[in-house]
């Protein structure tokens, strides 16, 4: 098997908060799956991400994933990590900016 190795020239973390430790705790909002402690972190198209293992995730990650499986999230997929705006919702002009720095 071939693995593929991409360098990039800028990596963005897409949060004005500090990329958390390893070992820190996010609450995952994507699709309930809850709270769960950062292990790793990863890069896709040169965006920073968190690999986590939810505590206790639902019946259909468990199904999907095995009770030991890893997720990979995004910061808007985090309850601490989201943006938002002054109205309090999530704040898509922040992600577009962050977006189009990269291109």
């Amino acid at each position: 098997m071939t693995e593929k190795y991409t360098e990039y020239d800028k990596l963005a973390w897409v949060s004005k908060k500090q990329i958390p430790n390893i070992g820190d705790e996010v609450n995952v909002k994507i699709n309930g799956i809850g709270r769960s402690v950062v292990k790793k972190y990863f890069v896709e198209h040169g965006f920073i991400g968190l690999i986590v293992k939810p505590h206790d995730p639902p019946s259909w990650y468990i199904k999907q994933n095995g009770a030991d499986g890893i997720c990979h999230v995004f910061p808007a997929e985090t309850e601490e990590l989201r943006e938002y705006n002054e109205d309090g919702e999530h704040n898509t002009e922040f992600y577009e900016e962050s977006h189009n720095a990269m291109q």
